[in-house]
């Protein structure tokens, strides 16, 4: 539960001679306590001297949202600022309660404000306190990034340079760090690093690229795009990424890459399909879009292949506020080539001896896909801890008899989606949960082998029958960092109550 603490709250508390069962909940993490920038000034005018001296170590327990001038702005209009400018961010950050001494101050209010009992009381009643469960909810965690993403954005909008600039090369270089490889090239979007790396790999007509038919579009349409053709090989039932064993039968002297997909945030078996890209001498590029973070004994996706290549859509684990990507390369030819292409193969400018596109990526995005990953590996280590929680917690319920939990075969799993089978009823469970408030999604529905597009390619249904199997079976629950143990709880018990009945 997370709660913004208004001043009288605030004030009363430290005016106390005991401590208050709200700091207690935040202080064991129970709950998470938020304060406005503009309430900490409230406290300073409105304590005593002696008091005063309270506020610092209560603020190594809290977090701090600051108001945007638009905040002030809106609650500056008419009277009660204060009550205003808590119902404004309690709306933009997605706050679960405002906690005050006097709830009856918020006239007309539109959020839940509560006293210290009434928090304490939904506290030790979780389960029932929560009625609806987003998939993902991209702006739950704005507010903890604010200032950092907002500071960042200022920068650019002084600088007046938005297009690639000094905010991309320090992602870059920060990137590269973090997948432990030596160069990084900031691209469009997650899409365009997949064609860009075909590109630069020389790939195009009358080429073969192997890859999984059970992926989001992009995969094999960058293939097609640069003029190639996809080879689809099916997955392996347990962690839906290429079956590594079926991969050689497969190349033929067309081939020239391969396109493993690290898909959910699980590394596909990289060594094998290395062992065999140098026996036959072939590109590897990772189509890593949801895996950022994960790895592979001990090495971090997108520096396990030639290039990788890493989508920051706002719904990814590292997402922007638009469109971006990332290649990622420690090879020094494959970088230079990436850096002329994405500048419609101009170097210097104006001067092209190759044809490339309009790959760059603007500073805005960089600037928030930076701000946001010093906080990546936290927000890892909370999906991570999310996913133990729903395993227990199907285990504890006796629900594994209906449902697949996804295993973690190659640590470490990032989990962009935690996807669950559950056999020939999905569709039913998919119903019954979303009229119980609960999102969740189907990824993916249609393997690309039997989509309209590619009938081109000669292949039918039946061709990949793990693919088929796992687009009738899968099942994708809420596992963002944000969401909360009773929110799981609720998951759970209504899964619990579709198989197991009331």
């Amino acid at each position: 539960m997370e709660i913004l603490l208004h001043h009288d709250f605030l004030t009363e508390a430290l005016s106390s001679t005991e401590e208050s069962s709200v700091l207690k909940l935040c202080q064991a993490d129970r709950c998470k306590g938020w304060i406005a920038s503009t309430t900490i000034q409230t406290l300073w005018q409105g304590l005593g001297k002696g008091e005063r001296d309270k506020i610092k170590p209560l603020l190594a327990h809290l977090s701090v949202v600051t108001p945007t001038a638009r905040d002030l702005e809106d609650a500056l209009q008419g009277d009660d600022f204060e009550e205003k400018l808590a119902l404004i961010l309690s709306r933009s950050c997605g706050f679960d309660a405002i906690v005050s001494t006097m709830p009856e101050n918020f006239s007309n209010n539109e959020w839940f404000v509560l006293t210290a009992d009434q928090v304490q009381s939904k506290i030790n009643d979780p389960v029932d306190s929560v009625n609806e469960v987003k998939l993902l909810d991209i702006s739950a965690s704005y507010h903890q990034i604010l200032n950092d993403v907002e500071k960042e954005i200022a920068d650019t909008t002084r600088t007046g340079q938005f297009i690639l600039g000094s905010k991309v090369v320090q992602l870059e270089e920060k990137i590269a760090e973090y997948c432990q490889t030596k160069y990084a090239v900031g691209v469009s979007s997650g899409t365009d690093a997949l064609l860009i790396s075909l590109m630069a790999a020389g790939i195009g007509e009358g080429d073969e690229v192997i890859t999984s038919p059970y992926t989001f579009f992009a995969t094999a349409g960058s293939i097609v795009r640069s003029g190639a053709k996809p080879v689809f090989v099916d997955i392996n039932d347990v962690t839906f990424n290429i079956k590594v064993e079926h991969i050689e039968r497969h190349i033929t002297p067309n081939t020239k890459a391969i396109m493993p997909v690290h898909l959910y945030g699980q590394c596909a078996d990289m060594e094998p399909i290395m062992e065999l890209a140098k026996k036959h001498n072939l590109v590897v590029i990772e189509d890593a879009a949801q895996s950022i973070g994960s790895e592979y004994k001990n090495k971090r996706a997108g520096s396990l292949g030639d290039m990788g290549c890493f989508s920051f859509f706002p719904a990814k684990n590292l997402g922007a506020f638009g469109d971006g990507g990332i290649v990622t390369t420690s090879s020094d030819d494959l970088y230079e080539k990436l850096k002329v292409l994405r500048v419609h193969g101009s170097k210097p400018k104006y001067y092209h001896k190759s044809i490339g596109g309009n790959f760059r990526l603007d500073s805005l995005q960089a600037g928030v896909v930076k701000a946001k990953l010093s906080y990546l590996e936290g927000w890892t280590d909370k999906r991570r801890q999310n996913a133990t929680v729903y395993n227990q917690l199907f285990q504890q319920n006796a629900l594994t008899q209906y449902i697949q939990l996804p295993p973690e075969v190659f640590p470490r799993h990032v989990f962009n989606q935690y996807i669950i089978r559950t056999g020939s009823r999905r569709d039913e469970l998919r119903t019954f949960l979303n009229e119980n408030k609960i999102g969740c999604e189907i990824y993916y529905p249609l393997p690309l082998h039997i989509q309209e597009c590619f009938e081109i390619l000669g292949y039918k249904k039946g061709d990949f029958p793990e693919s088929e199997k796992a687009a009738n079976e899968t099942l994708a629950l809420p596992i963002s960092h944000e969401i909360t143990r009773p929110q799981q709880e609720y998951i759970v018990e209504n899964i619990r109550r579709f198989f197991l009945g009331e």
